[in-house]
């Protein structure tokens, strides 16, 4: 690790410690690769259903992350509130998904061939709780730094690019992407190192911004 990736794990740490100290009902479970994922996958399954969200689970979908095989290769992390599962999300090295989702617009640099995709960061639709999103993003964060990772893309609609740009991501493209398979939705791709990331952490009023600005901000980052 160079100075940069040990200073965000320190932020990243005290960031943690704080927002456990504010929700002490809450704990991430992280599931490696090649990991039972069973209840990962009926979780944004029936979120997917909730929020009639049906083209996230057609065989043309399913297709895809069979082929990149980024289940197997993904690592997964469960936030439970008072033992319920209450978010989720996903990490996966290179290839990315949004590479096939989105070549006719943009194709994957080498500058991110070090960095991991986040996706499927979804809350339940129907919990009355804050939830703290902040916990998913720094524990996905200190384990890519540990698994040697330089940073973090993603291909996210409009509430999840504000949440991620308070965590540094920044966006690649200058407009929204009409990405076919996701019903012609508007998505933006955004990418940090690690960095990026350190220089939101390090603001002060970083920790108190745990949560999406609605309970289901979340839902449509797929």
């Amino acid at each position: 690790m160079d100075t940069t990736d040990l200073q965000l794990m320190d932020y990243l740490q005290s960031l943690q410690a704080t927002l456990s100290s504010r929700h002490e009902d809450c704990r991430v479970i992280t599931l490696d690769a090649g990991s039972d994922t069973q209840e990962f996958e009926r979780f944004i399954g029936r979120q997917f259903r909730l929020r009639l969200q049906h083209y996230m689970l057609t065989s043309r979908a399913r297709m895809l992350e069979k082929r990149l095989g980024i289940t197997s290769r993904s690592t997964h992390f469960l936030l439970y509130q008072h033992d319920h599962l209450v978010a989720v999300l996903r990490v996966t090295p290179a290839p990315f998904e949004w590479a096939s989702l989105a070549h006719r617009h943009v194709s994957p640099t080498v500058a991110l061939s070090r960095h991991v995709e986040f996706s499927r960061l979804i809350t339940h639709s129907r919990t009355h709780l804050p939830v703290p999103i902040t916990c998913l993003l720094a524990a996905a964060t200190a384990w890519a730094i540990n698994h040697g990772y330089q940073g973090v893309t993603a291909l996210c609609r409009t509430p999840q690019r504000r949440l991620f740009q308070r965590f540094g991501l920044t966006p690649i493209t200058s407009d929204a992407l009409q990405i076919e398979q996701r019903a012609r939705g508007g998505y933006w791709l955004l990418s940090a190192q690690w960095q990026q990331i350190l220089a939101a952490v390090q603001q002060p009023d970083h920790a108190t911004v745990d949560q999406p600005e609605h309970h289901n901000e979340c839902a449509t980052q797929l």
